[in-house]
């Protein structure tokens, strides 16, 4: 879906309210003085299917609003357009999670270009139960981390580095995972979707970005990702009193932190389910699948060698 601009009503015009989406992601801030009893606050406000700016007057300040959080418009009487933005009487911070919000749709196009990826995104997170909805909102409702999740890479120097590279990589598992998975009963698509939206997610705190580079931080150094999606999991369900039945958690957890060939010493759990099994293939093909992509030829025969994939892959070209 493309994005679709709101167009702004000049006075005595009619916002269809009703058809506007009910939660916006603030794009752009700014507080002016109005007077001496009232500010004047303006605001870029961002969803999917429409984008709008608006202004509002008041007394106070609600210094809890600012780039990136999550609000609802309180309108006051019939909207109209003031300086080419829309009047309204305020913005309501969204302070919980909620379920029902598919949080794709949310995603400024600054912090997101490619819209179709975006859009993948939105429908693998629409197929969840809504216990696995609730879950990934509350890990992600905190405006900075969600960022970091869609914008940042998913390695240093290998598989999908660029910027934004981390939500490819984990939309491609999930897309790949549900295709491993589609005639085997054994499998679990709800755990497996949810899985492999999650876990590589701990890399939005394993890298920072320091002057136009990501390099590892400290969290990355000493914890790594595996053990930060767990603290997110563990931290979500406390807070918010996120409910999934008992056994899909403890599938989701064992998928996320099982290892193949992890002696027993280590505390790890060799892969148990296909769900496991399924996922550390589809993480596999589709890691490696963006280092043959980027180092493969143009014609048949072999490519460059990349250390991560310990050759230079061979690949056979369609003749004609």
């Amino acid at each position: 879906m493309n994005e679709q601009h709101v167009p702004v009503p000049r006075a005595g015009a009619d916002i269809v309210v009703e058809k506007l989406p009910r939660v916006f992601r603030i794009q752009a801030i700014e507080r002016l003085p109005f007077d001496q009893k009232s500010m004047r606050s303006c605001a870029a406000l961002f969803h999917e299917r429409a984008t709008l700016n608006v202004e509002w007057l008041s007394k106070h300040c609600d210094v809890r609003l600012t780039v990136g959080s999550l609000v609802s418009i309180r309108w006051s009487g019939r909207p109209v357009s003031c300086n080419g933005a829309v009047r309204i009487a305020r913005l309501v911070l969204l302070e919980q999670p909620e379920a029902s919000i598919n949080l794709f749709d949310t995603i400024p196009t600054a912090w997101v270009r490619d819209r179709e990826l975006v859009q993948r995104g939105r429908a693998i997170w629409a197929a969840l139960p809504r216990g696995f909805c609730h879950m990934f909102n509350a890990i992600f409702w905190e405006a900075g981390r969600f960022h970091r999740y869609v914008s940042g890479p998913s390695s240093l120097r290998g598989h999908h580095h660029a910027p934004g590279g981390n939500l490819r990589h984990c939309i491609e598992v999930a897309e790949r995972a549900l295709g491993l998975a589609a005639k085997d009963t054994a499998a679990c698509v709800n755990v497996l979707l949810l899985a492999a939206l999650l876990h590589d997610a701990g890399k939005a705190d394993e890298y920072r970005l320091v002057n136009r580079r990501f390099e590892l931080s400290d969290r990355g150094r000493l914890v790594g990702h595996r053990h930060t999606v767990i603290e997110w999991i563990a931290a979500a369900r406390a807070r918010y009193q996120v409910i999934v039945p008992d056994a899909d958690y403890l599938a989701l957890m064992h998928v996320l932190t099982c290892a193949k060939g992890a002696p027993p010493w280590l505390g790890m759990r060799e892969p148990q389910s296909l769900d496991a099994t399924i996922l550390q293939m589809a993480d596999r093909v589709s890691a490696q699948g963006e280092l043959i992509g980027r180092h493969a030829p143009g014609e048949t025969g072999f490519g460059r060698y990349h250390p991560h994939l310990g050759m230079r892959p061979f690949v056979v070209r369609a003749s004609g």
